[in-house]
């Protein structure tokens, strides 16, 4: 019995390790950047195909604030519609095809994290890349 319970032990953290990768795999990663009252948030994925929503967050200080955002949006295969959705009914919607990227200006209201969310319907889209550029309001 003594054996069985460290067999256990050994195998529970690694399932949930497993689990983890896999929750983690094929979605999207973003990097950011401030300086004062603006920034950068980029956010990439290898492949999407489908539709899929996440939430972006600008900068976890501004909660329920308005920023001026212009978002970037592209791709190298395949064809993707993202729409970044703010408080307070803002959004901004890009139609992108590989080698025609698309730009959105606009104000989006942030929420109590100081996210907007980002939704995706995308067909056969590979390296798919939004950039993000916001300034405080």
């Amino acid at each position: 019995m003594p054996r069985q319970k460290r067999i256990y032990y050994l195998i529970l953290p690694i399932l949930a390790l497993a689990l983890a990768v896999l929750a983690c795999s094929g979605g999207y990663s973003t990097t950011s950047k401030l300086s004062g009252n603006s920034g950068e948030v980029r956010v990439k994925t290898g492949e999407a195909d489908g539709t899929d929503s996440t939430s972006v967050e600008l900068n976890e200080d501004w909660m329920r604030d308005r920023v001026f955002v212009t978002a970037t949006l592209s791709l190298e295969a395949g064809t993707c519609q993202a729409t970044l959705f703010g408080e307070e009914g803002t959004a901004l919607v890009l139609d992108a095809a590989a080698g025609s990227p698309a730009q959105a200006s606009g104000d989006l209201v942030t929420d109590g994290f100081g996210e907007v969310d980002l939704e995706t319907n995308c067909q056969g889209a590979a390296n798919l890349e939004l950039l993000i550029n916001f300034t405080l309001r």
